[in-house]
Parts: C-alpha cells; sequence; structure tokens
C-alpha cells in the first residue's frame, strides 16, 4: 500500500469541524416542530412613564411612527387579549379602532407596541398568539416562532 492510497488519519479536532451537526427539536405549544435554533429577542414594549399602558380609544397615533407588532386587550378580564397584530403600528391601530370586532370589547380596551424588523414579525406574532390566543384576528402557522420577553415581563 502506497502513501497515495492510504487512508488519512485526521485528528479529533478535523473531525468535529467537518461531521455534520445534529439539529435541536424544539416543541411549541401547538405540537409542531421545527429544527432550527429558535430566535429569542428582548424587545421594549411600549407604555406611558406615569399613567401606565395605553388606552387604544384616546392614544396619539400622529406620533406613532414605527412597525413591529402590537397587543389589544381588555384589562381586568379572564381571557383578555383581543388581538394580535403587526406591520405599520399607526395605520393597523386607526382601522382597529373602527373595527366592530374590536370596538364592541368596550372603551377601556389597552394597548402596547414593540418596535421589530420585518423578518421577525410573522414568527413573533404567531409567539404572541400562541401564548395569548386573542379573541379576534388570524393565525399566522407557517412562520418560524420568534420568541418575545412579554409585556410586563422581564
Amino acid at each position: 500500500m502506497s502513501l497515495a492510497n492510504s487512508p488519512k488519519i485526521y485528528s479529533f479536532f478535523q473531525l468535529l469541524a467537518t461531521s455534520p451537526r445534529p439539529n435541536r427539536r424544539y416543541q411549541t405549544q401547538s405540537g409542531t416542530f421545527t429544527t432550527k435554533r429558535p430566535v429569542r429577542l428582548k424587545v421594549k414594549w411600549i407604555k406611558y412613564k406615569k399613567q401606565g399602558w395605553c388606552r387604544l380609544r384616546t392614544l396619539n397615533l400622529d406620533n406613532v411612527a414605527t412597525n413591529g407588532v402590537f397587543i389589544i386587550w381588555k384589562p381586568n378580564s379572564k381571557n383578555n387579549v383581543i388581538r394580535v397584530g403587526q406591520g405599520n403600528i399607526a395605520r393597523n391601530l386607526q382601522t382597529l379602532r373602527n373595527d366592530p370586532n374590536v370596538s364592541h370589547f368596550g372603551d377601556d380596551l389597552l394597548v402596547t407596541w414593540a418596535s421589530m424588523q420585518k423578518r421577525f414579525r410573522d414568527g413573533a406574532e404567531r409567539y404572541l398568539y400562541e401564548q395569548y390566543s386573542p379573541a379576534s384576528g388570524e393565525r399566522i402557522n407557517c412562520a418560524s416562532l420568534v420568541y418575545l420577553n412579554l409585556p410586563g415581563k422581564s
């Protein structure tokens, strides 16, 4: 056997660097699996400094110029999340103010939102939907989950 035809001897570290890495599996609340490592974001949920959470009816949307995800909920209610969504915050909240499916829950609805890059929004909205099971709105099933810190929690 010549040296040209002999098998190469690799060190442990060379084998480790070239071998395929096993994908971890994560289970979501809905039971679906993903083989990608989940994205985790720490976001800042918007609220007034002194007054607390923003009221949907009285919020001045002229000063809101961001894109991201939002949550609308009714305070002091058992299943209190009404809607989660994403996109242009000011435009979507203005539309939802006039939406009968949202307005019939009352005038005391609260809202918060977090700025976020477009590539994370579908997954973040899906995560919020799975966490809160809102009373209205459509569910996104095809996006990979993006885990977020929830409002009021670190």
